[in-house]
């Protein structure tokens, strides 16, 4: 899951992926929150006040189209299954691209209408296709023949807790990795302080699917 940067647009090829914000907008708004500047007056200082909402405002549309983009592939997986890991998701805004090869015939115009039928999504652009008659596709986390089953459930459960993290804690859950195999799922990366580590451990926890957690979450210094 990759969150846009500056782009205006989250794509997600892999359920596994991390989603990161820049480095320059978490530093802006870090030295935005410890200033606790008054309200700019015309000049400069108004200048670098309104530079710093746009960049509020940029950060609040990855939010939005990271929290969309989880829930349009956990529809996907829901309806699709293993189909469902090969169709890669772009969102701009409320326009959604969806791309890839599937095996199933019915899934091409299915996906399609799965996407739009998510809430939050306004209108959808499919280059999905139907691979060539003979062509093994395998899920991209699923190699072994077998897997592809345990894959689904896993990628679901996935989407599912980062869904509810995103929901709960906003930004912050863009430096949070969620893992899971077979119920259990593990919680790396950082978070601002502890009250909110401990909010994403028990977001997590209360996940339906989640049988045991691993809290591998790090405080920022």
């Amino acid at each position: 899951m990759t969150g846009g940067g500056g782009s205006g647009r989250a794509s997600w090829k892999s359920p596994g992926m991390r989603v990161m914000l820049p480095a320059v907008v978490i530093a802006v708004l870090a030295c935005a929150v410890e200033a606790a500047a008054p309200t700019p007056t015309a000049g400069p200082a108004a200048r670098v006040g309104g530079t710093l909402d746009r960049t509020w405002s940029t950060v609040q549309g990855q939010v939005a189209d990271v929290l969309l983009l989880t829930r349009i592939r956990v529809a996907l997986l829901e309806r699709l299954k293993e189909d469902g890991l090969r169709v890669t998701i772009e969102v701009h805004g409320a326009s959604v691209d969806l791309s890839g090869q599937v095996e199933k015939g019915e899934n091409v115009e299915l996906a399609e209408r799965v996407a739009a039928s998510v809430k939050g999504v306004r209108t959808v652009r499919s280059r999905v296709a139907l691979a060539p008659k003979g062509q093994v596709l395998e899920p991209p986390i699923a190699n072994a023949l077998g897997r592809a089953e345990r894959a689904v459930a896993d990628a679901l459960l996935e989407a599912r807790v980062k869904t509810r993290l995103l929901e709960e804690l906003g930004k912050v859950a863009f430096d949070i990795e969620v893992e899971a195999s077979d119920g259990v799922v593990s919680l790396s990366g950082t978070v601002p302080d502890g009250a909110r580590g401990k909010l994403a451990v028990n977001v997590a926890t209360g996940t339906p699917g989640v049988k045991e957690l691993h809290d591998l979450l790090k405080i920022k210094q």
